[in-house]
Formats: structure tokens, C-alpha cells, sequence
């Protein structure tokens, strides 16, 4: 039977992750149904989970833009 950690972590019996394909980095989505705790899992990656919960379209090149708009002016600074 898994325990909860300290941290509030739960280890997913290897049965059960075999039986539903669980692999490491599924994202997982918890809620509360008629008093019991219901565990889904959802494919992909956090940024896909992010996209399906806030229902935008996220354009990953203006993003990477900026990132890198915003490293270069980190380098500048710290050269300084």
C-alpha cells in the first residue's frame, strides 16, 4: 500500500502504471468527485497541459524569441 511522503508524494504502484501506460513525465490532473480523489493522466508535456487548461494557442517561436531576447540582456548585464 503507497504512503504519502512528507513532501505529499505518492508512489504509483507498478502495476497500475503498467495496466495505463504510465510513463515518467505524464502529466497528471487530480479532482474531487462525490467525496474520493480522482487521478487522470493526460500525455504530453507540461506545455501541452498548460495549452489544454487555458484553452490559448501558444505561439512557441515568439516565446523562444523573448527567452532569448531576455538571456542576451542577462550576459550583457553581467559583463558589465
Amino acid at each position: 500500500m503507497p504512503r504519502v511522503t512528507s513532501k505529499g508524494q505518492i508512489t504509483i504502484p507498478r502495476e497500475i502504471r503498467d495496466k495505463f501506460n504510465i510513463r515518467p513525465h505524464d502529466i497528471g490532473e487530480f479532482a474531487v468527485k462525490e467525496g474520493k480523489i480522482i487521478f487522470t493522466v493526460r500525455k504530453g508535456t507540461i506545455l501541452n497541459a498548460i495549452t489544454k487548461k487555458s484553452y490559448k494557442k501558444i505561439d512557441f517561436k515568439k516565446v523562444r524569441r523573448q527567452m532569448e531576447k531576455d538571456m542576451a540582456g542577462d550576459i550583457i548585464r553581467k559583463m558589465k
